[in-house]
């Protein structure tokens, strides 16, 4: 592990090949997190919608780059955490995302 993995703030997420292409992961920290790969990308948002807060990796749908809520539908883009249709209002916050030695790491401090 490179000594860029070992900080405080580098959530390990899991190997690049566990996380196919359009798909998510829930990160379980506080508050939890949802990891994409959208395409061979990573990117992470806060995992709960902010409408109702819901799980997005655990009940959402991803599609061209979206993840769309399983309760009433909103939906974000994962890219940038924007509100890409309602119910929801507020954005998504986002976090940084790296891959090191073939292992995806979310950094918590947004």
């Amino acid at each position: 592990m490179t000594a860029m993995a070992e900080s405080e703030h580098l959530v390990r997420v899991c190997p690049v090949g566990e996380l196919a292409p359009g798909n998510v992961k829930r990160v379980d920290v506080d508050p939890p997190i949802a990891v994409y790969n959208i395409d061979g990308s990573f990117y992470a948002t806060a995992d709960w919608c902010t409408h109702d807060r819901s799980s997005l990796a655990d009940e959402g749908f991803i599609d061209n780059g979206q993840i769309e809520c399983g309760w009433h539908f909103a939906k974000f883009c994962v890219r940038t955490g924007a509100v890409t249709a309602p119910p929801a209002v507020q954005p998504l916050a986002t976090y940084s995302v790296q891959v090191i030695d073939d292992v995806v790491y979310v950094d918590v401090t947004g």
